[in-house]
């Protein structure tokens, strides 16, 4: 097991049909030699596992990943912007290419892909 920055950029979408790299996140995550992620590592170091999102139009913002009673979940809270989104990984592995979804907090969803994996 170790720490990972996984990068996901936004997938095609009907307002951006070629993707978006101005619309990404960095997520670092405890990831096992399989590329799932070790929830033992996430529970007990849950401060390590962080959220840069990087939006081509708004300022950046930072948060956490964590577990969710759904899955997992992005949590930023600052003093300006404050959102939770439900994050479902398509298949157990983190993979170059493999798509992830984000729910919104109105429901609706935003699909990204993994860009890379540091």
């Amino acid at each position: 097991m170790s720490w990972k920055i996984v990068r996901l950029e936004l997938a095609s979408s009907g307002e951006f049909p070629r993707g978006s790299v101005g619309r990404s996140y960095l997520i670092r995550l405890p990831l096992t030699n399989c590329g799932s992620i070790d929830d033992a590592q996430l529970g007990r170091e849950p401060d390590r596992a962080t959220v840069r999102r990087y939006w081509a139009s708004e300022p950046d913002r930072t948060g956490y990943f964590m577990r969710a009673p759904s899955g997992y979940a992005i949590e930023v809270d600052d003093a300006s912007f404050a959102y939770t989104r439900q994050v479902r990984f398509n298949g157990n592995e983190i993979r170059l290419g493999n798509s992830v979804m984000m729910t919104e907090p109105d429901g609706s969803e935003l699909s990204f892909r993994v860009a890379s994996v540091l």
